[in-house]
């Protein structure tokens, strides 16, 4: 079987007292995979993202002692998913991994990503935490909360899963990179390519929030994220607007009938004359308007996703995954 080549990708900003220990993670678990043959961690892209310390210099070491790990310099300061689109375009290996800087992922659970993957045929494998991951009950219950949401809204059902730890199959991933245009968020992207998804818990910890550096997220920047999700994605303004639509004009027949038989019965009333004729005219236009306003928007949503580049067709290659398959066979997923 021929070789299996693994890339890394991680983007820094904050790192400098991280990157010796995860470099070294990285060249334990690439000998380690000598028991794993013919898969092989063949680079560790490394992507400088303006860094605020002086990650630049402690990289330029290990890139000394290391021949694969390798140094990509963005000009400024664009972000994590620009910078890990970047190191994306600049990977070559069969398989992508995607690694945050602070050691809150472990190489070691990289083979559980593949293992996983391959078992269950998919393409895109995340890591998801069994347990809290913050030292914040808060910003671990509306990270919940809004991923739950975002599911409802973009009727994606593997937004859940999002995580910036992710094994990905290598076309796929340089694909889905290619397309992404600056507002485009890359695993909508991802799902743009194949909704062959799946999910490994492991332990994350974020080291940052429990050491209380933080996690390099301003409030603005984490809405700014918020919405890069949404304005990649087609939004179900349909299931808002049809709901409402639909009740509006059950509820202006009601209120029809109600006065039309309380008009035969003669019942006596209190309510102004005029005043049953106003609500349905209101309850049937307001319907009608959310109904068309759901469409309008629906229209604009597919509008943006095509300007961001979502394919017409991809063509993939899973025939050596069986094989894979084998060598895999023994990693425990739990």
């Amino acid at each position: 079987m021929e070789n299996i080549y693994l890339s890394t990708i991680t983007p820094v900003y904050n790192g400098a007292k991280y990157l010796p220990e995860l470099v070294k993670q990285l060249s334990e678990f690439k000998n380690q995979l000598k028991d794993y043959e013919p898969i092989k961690l063949v680079e560790s892209i490394f992507v400088l993202d303006s860094p605020i310390d002086n990650s630049a210099e402690v990289l330029e070491e290990l890139n000394k002692k290391y021949d694969w790990v390798k140094v990509i310099t963005l000009s400024k300061n664009f972000g994590q998913h620009p910078a890990t689109i970047a190191g994306i375009l600049h990977s070559s290996g069969d398989w992508l991994v995607s690694l945050d800087e602070d050691l809150q992922h472990r190489p070691k659970d990289i083979l559980k990503l593949l293992a996983k993957t391959v078992r269950e045929k998919a393409d895109v494998c995340y890591a998801n935490p069994k347990k809290n991951t913050h030292a914040s009950i808060v910003k671990d219950y509306l990270a919940r909360w809004f991923k739950k949401s975002i599911t409802i809204i973009l009727g994606n059902k593997n937004v859940q899963y999002f995580n910036s730890f992710r094994l990905i199959r290598g076309n796929i991933g340089r694909a889905a990179a290619s397309v992404c245009r600056h507002e485009t968020y890359f695993d909508i992207a991802l799902s743009w390519f194949t909704n062959r998804v799946c999910y490994v818990l492991t332990d994350l910890i974020d080291n940052r929030n429990q050491s209380n550096e933080g996690s390099g997220y301003t409030l603005w920047g984490l809405v700014r994220h918020a919405k890069r999700m949404l304005m990649s994605s087609k939004i179900k303004f349909l299931r808002i607007g049809i709901p409402i639509g639909i009740l509006a004009f059950f509820l202006s027949l009601g209120l029809g009938a109600y006065a039309l038989l309380s008009r035969l019965m003669n019942v006596s009333s209190e309510i102004h004359r005029g005043w049953a004729s106003t609500i349905l005219v209101i309850l049937f236009f307001s319907g009608l308007i959310s109904l068309l306003i759901g469409f309008t928007l629906e229209t604009v949503s597919d509008l943006l996703v095509n300007a961001n580049g979502k394919p017409t067709y991809f063509t993939i290659d899973r025939s050596k995954d069986e094989k894979l398959k084998e060598v895999l066979k023994k990693i425990d997923l739990d």
